[in-house]
């Protein structure tokens, strides 16, 4: 009987282990999708005009360089500012967010996700994997 437990113990634990490595592509539902991403793969995104890009930094931040000049910047640290300009945007588009070191684009990408966005690109390491 011990001997079992022990056995149920190990094979519970070697599950959840092993689910922890899944994938950075996390599909939430049918119609979401968050996905993180790596610099690379960003560079080749922005060759396809579909993709918005949104910076997430604060305005001084943003000061000193963006990935691109056409990446709508959303300072997240202002929550009220951050969802009154969420939402004027179309939620069924794809986005691409980013911060500095990719913190604050996750917490970014996941309110984003709570809202109703439906495929959201975090890009891993933020502008300082950039440079």
């Amino acid at each position: 009987m011990k001997n079992y437990i022990i056995i149920t113990l190990f094979f519970i634990l070697h599950t959840f282990a092993c689910n922890t490595n899944k994938p950075h592509n996390l599909e939430t539902s049918n119609t979401q999708k968050l996905e993180n991403i790596t610099v690379s793969q960003v560079k080749e995104m922005m060759n396809n005009q579909k993709y918005t890009i949104i910076d997430v930094r604060t305005p001084e931040e943003t000061a000193l360089g963006k990935i691109s000049n056409t990446a709508l910047e959303i300072n997240v640290l202002n929550k009220d500012i951050f969802m009154q300009e969420i939402a004027k945007l179309d939620k069924s588009k794809p986005y691409i967010i980013y911060c500095r070191s990719g913190s604050r684009s996750k917490s970014a990408c996941q309110i984003m996700q709570q809202e109703g966005f439906s495929h959201l690109y975090n890009m891993l390491g933020g502008y300082n994997a950039w440079q």
